[in-house]
């Protein structure tokens, strides 16, 4: 909420001083985009801690129990894989952009690709825990989510 806070702030000035001031104020844009960034990748870790990505299941839920606790280790090995390589890159850009520096703040676009490093590797380690559970006691953990739908018209 902070950041949602400080990101409309943000550009609320940015506005009032354009429209209101004809003034322009170069370096909203550019705490707008990291600001951005650093919600999306906490927003992502958060929801994926919690298992509230969107996900196509009509497949996995016409396999019988032990065919979906199978399927599922599969589908997280997987997401270790993405998440691994994701982190890699973020790590190489940043120590690939560290001399690099914006143009209204001179802020070192480290800062931007530290967000994508610290969202993904969050996702990684959740997913680890994930993968965890589901090879100790992977019946439990998939009995225990929801097999009805979460969004209803009435």
């Amino acid at each position: 909420m902070v950041l949602l806070t400080a990101l409309v702030v943000s550009l609320f000035y940015s506005v009032v001083a354009r429209e209101l001031f004809r003034m322009s104020v170069p370096w909203t844009e550019e705490v707008s985009a990291g600001l951005l960034a650093w919600m999306v990748m906490l927003g992502a870790a958060g929801a994926w801690a919690r298992r509230r990505h969107i996900a196509i299941d009509v497949l996995l839920r016409m396999l019988p129990l032990r065919g979906r606790v199978w399927v599922s280790v599969a589908i997280e090995l997987l997401c270790l894989v993405l998440f691994a390589v994701i982190a890699w890159g973020s790590v190489v850009m940043i120590s690939a952009s560290a001399n690099s520096r914006t143009t209204a703040l001179g802020i070192s676009y480290t800062w931007l690709y530290l967000a994508i490093a610290i969202g993904t590797i969050a996702m990684l380690c959740f997913s680890l825990i994930h993968l965890f559970r589901l090879v100790t006691r992977g019946r439990d953990v998939l009995d225990a989510t929801k097999l009805e739908s979460e969004w209803t018209t009435s």
